[in-house]
């Protein structure tokens, strides 16, 4: 494998091929990535353009021909990427009135989120009807797609079916840290957790957290019954200041604070 130059990979192309599917020295870009690309984005044989497979490898690739919208590549330069190293942030956002889950996952695939989950709550407004969930989740991946894309992200944020409170109170105990985002919260603060999760020397369970779930809620909050039980399976309340953030922009705010002061989300 050789080096890319990162100088220059912000000005090509970005297309979306299968998991391991780059190595071998070609590689075809096809279904509705290589339309994008030949019906959309006019590429044509001879052009560079970027791959990347969502899963931590990404190329550098010349298009030797373009057929019944598929690009034929060749593999010039590629690396991988680790997951180590980088804080894997999951966010369970509660679904939002509209379309406004939307920008949510927009915003959070162009952080680097490792994933994300759609979150049921009492207070929950916006409902999914079970005939439309399969179509929703393809239209998600679609929109976190095109912001990794947009942003030269490598990673594709995981996206799963909704899942209620007590759904993900269960999944607590699988992350070194959960963060519940409550305006209630009266004491802990998220800089002061997130400045113990960056000192690796505390000793506490806290310190050198990589792998992270924020919990947001929906437009009129959590309960208190709902914040008292992810509490109870592990999880820490946090307040985010003196504001109260709108819903649908909360979760990429503090998910940028939490990058920020931990060195980085997912590449």
């Amino acid at each position: 494998m050789t080096e890319l130059h990162d100088a220059e990979v912000w000005r090509l192309d970005t297309f979306i091929v299968p998991p391991g599917s780059i190595h071998g020295g070609t590689c075809v870009v096809s279904g509705r990535e290589g339309h994008h690309g030949a019906d959309v984005m006019r590429v044509r044989q001879g052009d560079t353009v970027r791959l990347i497979d969502g899963a931590g490898e990404e190329a550098i690739a010349r298009v030797d021909s373009v057929e019944s919208a598929t690009l034929a590549c060749s593999v010039n330069e590629s690396r991988k990427h680790d997951r180590a190293g980088n804080v894997e942030l999951t966010v369970a956002q509660a679904l939002l009135k509209g379309r406004s889950l939307d920008d949510v996952i927009r915003r959070l695939a162009e952080l680097g989120a490792a994933g994300i989950r759609p979150l049921v709550t009492e207070r929950t407004i916006g409902r999914i009807p079970p005939d439309a969930l399969e179509s929703r989740l393809e239209r998600w991946g679609s929109i976190a797609a095109a912001a990794v894309k947009q942003s030269r992200g490598v990673f594709l944020p995981q996206i799963d079916e909704p899942v209620d409170a007590a759904g993900l109170a269960a999944l607590v105990g699988e992350f070194d840290l959960a963060l519940v985002a409550w305006e209630d919260e009266g004491g802990a603060t998220l800089a002061d957790v997130l400045s113990e999760a960056a000192a690796p020397d505390t000793g506490s369970a806290v310190g050198s957290a990589r792998s992270i779930l924020l919990v947001v809620g929906p437009e009129g909050g959590f309960s208190e019954a709902e914040v008292a039980l992810l509490r109870d399976a592990g999880a820490q309340s946090v307040s985010v200041g003196r504001r109260v953030l709108k819903a649908d922009w909360a979760a990429a705010a503090i998910a940028a604070m939490i990058s920020y002061e931990l060195g980085g989300l997912l590449p």
